[in-house]
């Protein structure tokens, strides 16, 4: 099994939605056994991934081949070698972090454009043919984590979006809230218990291809209680210099 994680934050491998992932992923590996599994980390920050030009030369001219050449070419070719593909993002207004949807703008290639089928103009279709068939048996993860109190509505453009794009129920959600608490020293003992859940998750992924619904909603429980949370919060904010994610990583 080859798993592909794409690392979509900005602060690098200082991510909380990252600690996250990695978690998860140790559950697959412990599953799946260390020889039967690979695993590669592209962190985006690293990556030069210009913006998509919307010339539609994917769709008209080229056959599916982006006209821009950079590091997208070699992403692309390692979502395509992968089994499993694990999207980590922070949730940043509510949406996808600039990066992350330059790299998503990016794989519009993998379909092909958008025209009517099946029919003629008053029965037909309109819809997006997969480029590559081989991609509806990936499997695709979304990693991420807030600064929220719980995820409840805090995703929902972010699902919406995902929904369209694969499906609904076509890939796999692991949403987590309080994500800057998960860098917070003062909570170490507590952040190791609470990574347990995310690995065995991983374990869970491994045999049943996918998590239960039940298993999706545990992974949201908050880590702290609100007292807790409300107080750790604004104490940071209050302290000079520093937010409850942490000195910006240059």
């Amino acid at each position: 099994m080859k798993v592909l994680l794409i690392n979509g934050s900005m602060r690098g491998n200082q991510s909380s939605s990252l600690k996250v992932a990695e978690a998860f992923v140790r559950g697959m590996v412990s599953e799946n056994g260390e020889e039967n599994t690979e695993v590669v980390k592209i962190n985006l920050r690293e990556k030069n991934i210009e913006h998509c030009y919307g010339c539609f030369c994917c769709w008209k001219l080229n056959k599916g081949e982006c006209i821009i050449r950079d590091d997208m070419d070699e992403i692309r070719k390692l979502v395509l070698e992968s089994d499993v593909i694990i999207e980590s993002f922070p949730l940043y207004f509510f949406g996808l972090p600039s990066k992350m949807k330059a790299f998503m703008d990016r794989m519009i290639n993998f379909v092909s454009e958008y025209r009517a089928v099946n029919g003629d103009e008053a029965t037909g279709r309109f819809l997006h043919e997969m480029r590559y068939p081989e991609l509806m048996n990936k499997k695709l993860v979304l990693v991420s984590a807030c600064g929220y109190e719980e995820t409840v509505d805090c995703y929902d453009a972010v699902i919406d979006q995902f929904d369209k794009i694969c499906g609904h129920d076509n890939y796999t959600r692991i949403f987590v809230p309080q994500g800057g608490m998960l860098a917070e020293k003062t909570f170490e003992n507590k952040i190791a218990r609470y990574m347990i859940k995310f690995e065995e998750a991983g374990k869970e992924f491994v045999k049943c291809k996918k998590l239960s619904k039940e298993t999706e909603e545990k992974l949201s429980v908050p880590m702290l209680g609100h007292n807790t949370f409300a107080q750790a919060i604004n104490l940071n904010w209050d302290e000079p210099g520093v937010g409850p994610y942490g000195k910006v990583v240059k």
